[in-house]
């Protein structure tokens, strides 16, 4: 049976850091997905969108926001991005709600509220605003700001999953595998198929997550090659359990060559992520290594890190 610790969930992350669903990634993250608005680029657009937002437009209102926010042609200020959000979000914008209640999540440009972060996502998520949706569903999940409420998180994050955003598709894969945890039971159809959808979009979260329900068959034919298949993407994108599992992989020679080379390097890179079960196989597998062997290893994690080295993601607002 695939337990909980098998799997990732993301937080939400820091403006610096927001993706591609916790992410998580907090953390949530939330999604590397931009807001589809081109960004005021010229002085003129930007002096035309103030007066318009001077004047009580919401969507130039929003538009400076972001633009404060980003530091788009103009100093990045979080506060200001605050006042601006604010006011298009008292008029109902659902884009500045989810805005404002990011900044009040992360304490950028107000004081961190947890209570007020939430009721602004709640007012974009009523809205249908995806991206406020699934950040709900993260706050209802945790007790951050709201009661616990997993069925309601699930339920969020569903809404968002179907507007196909990859992140709220892994939260509803993971919320639906591990129901039984929360209260809502599981359903191993439904996990899969959010999972495929963010797996497919690239999430390794959500690839360890569908490999772990392929290795062990649930609800699904047991399917090891497919498993070592996800596990492999997953760990090239830097996911610790799924490096772990590929690790162990190797080392028994499950669907490939045994190759205990190839499995400490990757349980390596896990263990160094502090995933405690690699640390486990690798006291073991180390000391059938040669010298050789030790120093291929290293010369193996070397390269890895050197060419996995992360790139800055694109802003989630």
């Amino acid at each position: 049976m695939l337990g909980k610790q098998s799997i990732i969930l993301p937080l939400p992350m820091t403006r610096k850091q927001a993706f591609p669903f916790l992410s998580p990634s907090l953390g949530l993250l939330l999604a590397a997905i931009l807001i589809p608005f081109a960004p005021l680029t010229a002085q003129e657009d930007l002096e035309k969108a103030r007066v318009s937002a001077e004047q009580g437009d919401a969507e130039n209102q929003f538009l400076l926001g972001r633009a404060y926010d980003r530091g788009e042609n103009l100093p990045q200020d979080s506060a200001k991005a605050a006042e601006w959000y604010r006011k298009a979000a008292e008029q109902g914008h659902a884009k500045a709600q989810h805005n404002l209640g990011t900044l009040y999540l992360h304490g950028e440009g107000v004081a961190h509220d947890d209570a007020e972060a939430a009721k602004w996502f709640r007012a974009a998520a009523e809205q249908g605003a995806a991206l406020a949706q699934d950040a709900l569903g993260f706050m209802l999940e945790k007790g951050q700001g709201v009661p616990k409420d997993f069925p309601q998180a699930v339920s969020w994050y569903g809404k968002a999953a179907a507007q196909g955003l990859p992140t709220a598709q892994l939260h509803a894969g993971v919320g639906y595998l591990l129901g039984d945890e929360f209260g809502i039971g599981k359903d191993y159809a439904a996990a899969a198929q959010w999972l495929e959808k963010a797996a497919a979009a690239g999430l390794a979260e959500a690839r360890n997550a569908l490999g772990s329900m392929y290795e062990n068959g649930c609800g699904m034919p047991k399917d090891e090659k497919a498993a070592f298949a996800l596990y492999q993407q997953a760990a090239e994108q830097g996911n610790a359990k799924a490096q772990s599992s590929l690790g162990r992989f190797y080392a028994l020679g499950l669907t490939t060559d045994r190759d205990l080379v190839k499995a400490c390097k990757w349980l390596v890179l896990s263990r160094d992520q502090g995933e405690a079960t690699a640390l486990v196989q690798l006291s073991d597998l180390e000391l059938g290594l040669d010298p050789a062997q030790t120093e291929t290893v290293k010369q193996l994690v070397a390269a890895y890190r050197v060419t996995h080295s992360a790139n800055p993601p694109p802003p989630s607002r």
